[in-house]
């Protein structure tokens, strides 16, 4: 197996052959064993907490899930301190299993009361099978190439470079790389394995413990029924089946604060500050995964004073000084994220607030101001007066495209789930949990304190996040809730149905119920999966009759990619201006990430011709030039609203979209002069050599 995935690894892009199938398996094995690994870190961290658990289920989902949080800070530190690298790596893990070698036998239990638990019955033995079968249908999409933009953008791409350079450093040209990188620091070791595959099993695994965890939920403070709804019912939606078969982050995001969340009400219930102690460590991962956590987080200290002053348990100096403890220790956990912008850019949450830098140099450092406004407004009025009639197609163009764009209203919850394409952006298949409908059915359940807080925590990430954009996947976090209070409504209304006063003609159907409802839902996600499968030619890669390369063709950012790779020398250097997918680039690269093109935009700054800007190119080393142009129109299309503005001063004259306008014309007044088309696709794609 590690001699196919080495054979596989020398043999290139464009191999095909029995190796390849053997090479999924050392994905598959790698993945696992990182999750393996995270369980046993996680509950050796468990235990020195003194932690009890009522379940395998809530053993297994902490466990990993503290874990991975641990681990990913120790890969973190081994990146800032410039050791991101085999040997330090190996040591690393060596010293985590070492210190944590106890737990294997942990695991083995925990697994081995995991399957005899689930045979002891007919039915569990059912279950189990269509769980099984379902992780089996996921995990074959995820045996495919990282082939979302998002992976090739930044979670990948930055890891990739991270993993290349053998540090963790500030990314000057992808500012998604100087975000939090928690789970992206995991990737990094299957990166590092050369094996980029088994970091998307990595995350649907870890979208797996996710549904775990909603079982554990359910057997603790509902129903074991209410439970095994919510375990299936979190895959009936196509938003997280979507994400969770990439080497995304939002679903394991996701788990991590649904966890937390969990931690905190197991506080209340036991007493045991451990319990607390645990809430606040899963919620600093959790901003260490996405800054958006911060919500959830303030949620949590919220529910922690009412609930705590609610009960009178404890006097209120003591209610106070563990939320200072709670505080404390999660800007303890989080604090490396932030400390390490705070020291390279001035500012801990780079780029928001500030916007990207204009200069990064040493001794010069600043960010974009007016007077760059100014310079880059200068050049637009140079394109009036040199290409007049190409400045008017632009013109056209861009509000032809403007003019497509979909009113959409965010606070109307509804239009998620009847009309779920307009708020996703360019992605297919990420629908919402139309099993969510049966939530407002919760009010004729017996009140369940838990539930109540897991829908407030609903409503208060919904409209903080909506206010901010309107792309449903980020509102990953609250799936978990929804699912539980949609599992716990559909299970108490088949009770209710079971002790009518029809009880003996409606039994058949009202024991069903909860099982026809999860079917309702599960069945056409599973089914588009496979139809997904059937499409993209996955069977056909992952038993090898297929290249990779051939592949990924069918994807539109690849074919310029490839042509990079195989037709311009291997020491040429790409400036990429609206192409934003850079993973699978084998050159020497500038990226792009930011719908204002902020590279371009700092060397239009720094120089005041085309002249001098060409100069400026070569002494860089650029030799080529990929550009997207489908990015113009498409962020006319979309519109700024969905957008976090992280190229600091906007221009405020015009339409929304004239700072792309401006990129667009100073390209143009360039591009007529210094560059020569080498590649051009259907995607408006164009390679260009500088001449």
């Amino acid at each position: 197996m590690s001699y196919a995935h080495l054979e596989v690894s020398r043999l290139g892009e464009d191999y095909k052959g029995g190796l390849l199938a053997v090479d999924r398996i050392f994905d598959l094995c790698l993945a696992l064993g990182l999750v393996a690994v995270a369980f046993c870190v996680g509950r050796r961290a468990a235990r020195l907490l003194s932690l009890s658990f009522a379940n395998v289920a809530e053993e297994l989902s902490f466990s990993i899930m503290i874990g991975v949080g641990i681990s990913g800070l120790v890969m973190l530190g081994l990146g800032l301190a410039g050791l991101l690298a085999p040997i330090p790596v190996l040591v690393s893990i060596a010293l985590l299993m070492i210190l944590s070698r106890r737990e294997a036998a942990t695991l083995y239990r925990v697994l081995k009361e995991g399957v005899v638990g689930a045979a002891s019955t007919k039915l569990g033995v059912a279950l189990a099978i269509l769980f099984c079968a379902l992780a089996v249908i996921f995990a074959l999409r995820a045996m495919t190439p990282p082939h979302t933009p998002d992976e090739s953008i930044y979670h990948l791409s930055v890891t990739k470079r991270f993993v290349e350079q053998g540090r963790v450093f500030p990314v000057d040209d992808n500012w998604a790389g100087n975000m939090p990188f928690l789970i992206q620091m995991l990737y990094a070791l299957c990166l590092m394995a050369k094996a980029d595959i088994a970091a998307k099993l990595f995350s649907l695994c870890l979208a797996f413990v996710c549904s775990i965890s909603l079982y554990a939920f359910g057997c603790r403070f509902l129903t074991r029924r209410a439970g095994l709804i919510a375990m299936f019912s979190f895959f009936a939606a196509g938003m997280v089946v979507e994400v969770a078969v990439t080497a995304r982050i939002d679903v394991s995001l996701a788990g991590m604060l649904f966890l937390a969340t969990y931690a905190m009400m197991l506080y209340f219930q036991t007493r045991q500050s451990a319990w607390l102690y645990t809430s606040a460590m899963l919620a600093g991962f959790g901003l260490g995964i996405k800054y958006s956590a911060g919500i959830a987080i303030v949620f949590l200290g919220v529910m922690f004073l009412v609930e705590s002053f609610l009960r009178r348990q404890e006097r209120a100096v003591t209610i106070i000084k563990r939320a200072l403890l709670f505080t404390a220790i999660v800007a303890i956990v989080a604090s490396p994220w932030f400390i390490k912008n705070l020291v390279w850019f001035g500012n801990p949450v780079y780029p928001f607030i500030t916007g990207e830098a204009a200069d990064l140099t040493p001794g010069r450092f600043r960010y974009f101001n007016a007077d760059d406004q100014m310079r880059l407004a200068a050049y637009f009025e140079r394109a009036h007066r040199q290409i007049s009639d190409l400045v008017v197609d632009r013109e056209k163009q861009m509000a032809a495209a403007a003019a497509k764009r979909v009113d959409r209203h965010p606070l109307r919850f509804w239009e998620y789930f009847t009309e779920p394409g307009t708020y996703s952006m360019a992605e297919d298949f990420q629908y919402p949990n139309y099993l969510f409908l049966f939530a407002p059915l919760i009010i004729f359940a017996p009140w369940n304190r838990w539930l109540i807080w897991l829908g407030l925590f609903s409503v208060v990430f919904f409209l903080a996040t909506v206010t901010n954009s309107w792309i449903a996947r980020l509102l990953l976090p609250i799936y978990p809730a929804l699912t539980l209070i949609s599992a716990y409504a559909i299970s108490e209304l088949a009770a209710a149905i079971d002790w009518d006063r029809w009880r003996k003609k409606l039994m058949p159907r009202a024991t069903v119920l909860p099982a026809l409802a999860v079917a309702f839902a599960l069945i056409p996600t599973a089914l588009l999966s496979i139809v997904q499968c059937v499409n993209a030619n996955d069977m056909s890669f992952i038993r090898g009759a297929i290249s990779r390369s051939e592949y990924m063709s069918n994807f539109y950012y690849y074919p310029p990619s490839h042509f990079i790779n195989t037709s311009i020398p291997a020491g040429s250097r790409v400036m990429m201006i609206g192409a934003q997918t850079s993973y699978d680039l084998h050159r020497d690269y500038i990226a792009d990430v930011n719908w204002d093109s902020t590279e371009w935009r700092r060397m239009l700054v720094r120089n005041n011709t085309m002249a001098e800007l060409n100069d400026d190119m070569k002494r860089r080393g650029i030799t080529h030039v990929w550009v997207a142009y489908a990015l113009f129109t498409f962020v006319a299309e979309m519109g700024r609203a969905n957008y976090p503005n992280v190229s600091g001063p906007r221009v405020e004259a015009g339409p929304d979209y004239q700072t792309q306008l401006m990129n667009w014309l100073a390209l143009d007044l360039y591009s007529t002069t210094y560059l020569e088309p080498l590649y051009k696709d259907d995607f408006d794609n164009i390679v260009y050599k500088i001449k």
